[in-house]
């Protein structure tokens, strides 16, 4: 387990110099994408691969979304590296091999696995944004009203 991880963060690092992020934030994207994977290998067993995914991928938006804010930077720097480790490249080659050798419902089978974890990940993306801005209007509100009483 602990060399998958490290593996994620060295993979997360390479995949951030490829994208071209500044320097100073190899490091803290690589770390949230071991993170994520090690929660990922946490809930896989439990739960399967689509929940440990949904799992994994709230962790990475979080992380994303407070790093970001501590930075002071956009939240893509981290979230495009911080989820490589999860996104479903091998299942999609797996369904076009499968495919390709005829056999379909094999096939099929790996499609619609490929396609739920890639769901799972923009759900989690999209319930931590949603989070994330709920709190803002609730501080900008707060703000409003403590501004309108003085």
């Amino acid at each position: 387990m602990i060399s998958q991880i490290l593996g994620a963060f060295f993979a997360v690092a390479a995949a951030t110099i490829i994208l071209e992020s500044p320097k100073k934030f190899i490091l803290p994207a690589a770390f949230v994408g071991a993170s994520g994977w090690f929660v990922y290998l946490l809930f896989l067993k439990a739960f399967g691969p689509v929940p440990a995914t949904y799992i994994s991928g709230l962790v990475i938006s979080t992380e994303s979304h407070i790093f970001s804010r501590i930075f002071k930077v956009p939240v893509t720097i981290f979230f495009l590296p911080g989820f490589f480790p999860l996104f479903p490249g091998s299942g999609m080659y797996l369904a076009v091999y499968e495919f390709i050798k005829g056999h379909t419902s094999l096939a099929q089978g790996h499609l619609i696995i490929t396609i739920q974890i890639a769901g799972m990940i923009a759900l989690a993306i999209f319930t931590i944004d949603t989070v994330f801005k709920v709190l803002k209007k609730s501080q900008n509100f707060k703000k409003s009203k403590a501004q309108a009483s003085q």
